[in-house]
């Protein structure tokens, strides 16, 4: 695995560093806890999963299906189930081959930022597992601990750039002398921004692209 010699390297989670997207995990652990999550799932599977397919995913789309996520718990609850599905689950779907290109980066002194469309509660446990410097991802709109939706930007598509960039502000790096790694169509954006942009794990039409403009592919599935 080639390392890059930059000083900010950007890494999606979701079958990137991950080998399934922890949305479908999440779902998949509550379904045998919480009766709940089988309206969750259906919401997840017809409605966000056929969008994100389209590069539909819109905000109020989003915001909705977190409303329904986390219905009857506090912000408080949310992290503390989470923090067992991590245990239980989450962390036993990271791939091998993450941490030893991590170190990499590590030892060269480039910073480590995960920017993930998951929420901040499940993009932060991910982060501190993987040892990240900096977590970029969805942020939850809160009103006395109950969580309402989703902040603006998405960290989706064009929201992941103008996110990147304002990671980045004040540091005096730009977006064309760090390196992104995804699997993702939906990632174009910000791979097109980026000084090297690594596909990583890619879905059939990020392949394509790929193929299409010389990018390097990693392929750990």
């Amino acid at each position: 695995m080639k390392v890059y010699n930059v000083p900010v390297v950007f890494f999606d989670l979701d079958d990137s560093l991950i080998n399934k997207d922890a949305n479908s995990l999440w779902i998949r652990w509550r379904f045998r806890r919480d009766r709940w999550a089988l309206v969750e799932a259906a919401l997840a599977l017809l409605s966000l999963y056929r969008a994100y397919k389209r590069g539909k995913v819109t905000h109020t789309r989003l915001s909705n299906y977190y409303r329904t996520r986390t219905m009857g718990m506090t912000l408080a609850d949310y992290e503390s189930s989470v923090e067992r599905f991590f245990h239980e689950r989450g962390q036993l779907h990271i791939y091998p081959q993450a941490a030893s290109l991590l170190f990499a980066y590590q030892r060269q002194g480039s910073r480590i930022v995960l920017i993930t469309g998951a929420d901040e509660v499940v993009a932060n446990a991910y982060g501190r597992e993987l040892g990240v410097d900096d977590v970029i991802s969805n942020r939850f709109d809160t009103v006395n601990d109950t969580i309402r939706g989703l902040r603006k930007p998405l960290c989706y598509g064009k929201g992941k750039v103008e996110m990147a960039k304002r990671y980045l502000e004040g540091t005096g790096i730009r977006l064309g002398e760090t390196a992104f790694y995804s699997d993702s169509h939906a990632d174009l954006p910000l791979f097109e921004e980026v000084g090297y942009p690594i596909v990583l794990n890619p879905n059939a039409i990020l392949t394509s692209v790929a193929a299409e403009r010389s990018w390097p592919v990693l392929d750990w599935r």
